[in-house]
């Protein structure tokens, strides 16, 4: 089914569009003409980041364009432990030592010229270093406080058909930088298996997907994230506030099946079934513009977290049950979108199991060996330190 998706902006002033339709059939809320001005509400912006300053983007929510969950179509399927209703923040869904690493194809769309949209390779590399940074919580980084999911996510090395890729498309064409025209039918790589990340005007909001996949869509060619393309990457060229590619990770939070931090107070004796549904971030009930923390519910808001609308430089982490609920979104709702990669370093030979083949892997390896897969605590030489670590670990990897 490929049929236009309607998307909510909230803000201070609701209002609704379909992304997706032809220019003709619907005019987009926002769009930009091949200088750049950006056209809304019947003015002009000179720049992006003009109109991005602008009461018109407040007052329509365009830090993201993303609706909340829609009871009517919610749960077509999938897990109750994270629902469109509820979270169940279980121990089975915490990370551990199996990590998820999740294959990204981004489609960068430029106007039909060319001049209004290109990003770079090395910005594009950029933007998922960003989030290996905020969802591992790498240290030395802007995400380095916050909490490890242990996922992780790659520019797919292979396309559908199985040849090499860098993971990244380029297509020039206004109608679709416009954010119109159902682009996704014509570039989506398999949804169920690739995270697709589509640059163009995004609808004149930073960045959105079209539902959370707890709506029973997900694995639609539709189901994406976009983001505004000057958003994108590290240091990208909007620059300040929103140019340190938080924009995207807020949007991925979304298609692991996040919700606003601050949808409403809520109940704090029933905060896995209303709010946010997560209780270890704060009853919020409007979002933080700027840096400065709030105290929107009686305690202090969570303007740190990535679900919030705060600056690029302040958003610094997710919390632990959000980790758990993303994870769960995984299992169940996006479970061929990722494969597992268990930490197990004296499986040498990559079969799975520490077994008596990396042991002789590792005596044939004894002595100085800078880099040496048998190194297993990589001091630089194989020794009795790393016949005991792969002894205490004999066996399958788990």
């Amino acid at each position: 089914m490929n049929t236009p998706h309607r998307l909510v902006f909230g803000g201070l002033g609701a209002l609704a569009l379909f992304v997706g339709t032809t220019a003709a059939a619907d005019e987009p809320l926002v769009r930009q003409d091949e200088q750049g001005r950006v056209h809304a509400g019947g003015a002009v912006w000179e720049t992006y980041g003009a109109f991005s300053q602008s009461d018109f983007f407040r007052e329509h929510g365009l830090r993201c364009g993303t609706p909340a969950s829609d009871p009517g179509v919610a749960d077509g399927g999938g897990g109750g432990d994270c629902s469109a209703f509820s979270t169940n923040p279980a121990s089975i869904y915490a990370p551990g030592v199996a990590r998820y690493r999740i294959p990204v194809v981004v489609h960068v769309i430029r106007n039909s010229a060319g001049s209004l949209g290109h990003i770079p390779a090395s910005l594009v590399e950029s933007q998922i270093e960003v989030l290996n940074e905020d969802f591992l919580a790498l240290p030395g980084t802007l995400g380095q406080n916050g909490t490890d999911t242990q996922i992780e996510f790659y520019l797919a090395t292979e396309d559908p058909s199985g040849a090499a890729t860098t993971g990244i498309t380029y297509h020039n064409n206004t109608t679709w930088y416009n954010d119109a025209g159902a682009y996704w039918v014509s570039l989506a790589w398999d949804p169920d298996r690739y995270l697709n990340i589509y640059t163009n005007n995004a609808s004149g909001a930073l960045g959105y997907v079209p539902y959370l996949p707890q709506s029973g869509l997900a694995g639609q060619s539709s189901d994406r994230v976009v983001i505004y393309w000057a958003a994108f990457g590290d240091f990208a060229p909007i620059g300040p506030p929103y140019h340190r590619g938080r924009t995207t990770t807020h949007e991925v939070g979304h298609y692991l099946g996040l919700e606003h931090v601050f949808v409403t107070c809520g109940s704090a004796a029933s905060c896995y079934t209303t709010g946010d549904l997560i209780c270890d971030t704060a009853r919020q009930s409007s979002p933080t513009i700027g840096c400065s923390g709030g105290s929107s519910c009686g305690e202090p808001d969570s303007f740190r977290n990535y679900l919030d609308y705060t600056n690029d430089i302040c958003m610094t982490n997710f919390t632990p049950e959000q980790a758990r609920r993303m994870r769960c979104t995984l299992e169940h709702w996006r479970p061929d979108a990722y494969e597992i990669v268990v930490d197990c370093p004296t499986d040498i030979d990559g079969t799975g199991a520490t077994d008596f083949t990396d042991l002789l892997v590792m005596i044939s390896s004894w002595g100085p060996c800078p880099g040496c897969p048998a190194d297993v605590d990589g001091n630089g030489t194989v020794d009795f330190l790393d016949l005991l670590a792969l002894l205490s670990a004999w066996g399958p990897c788990v």
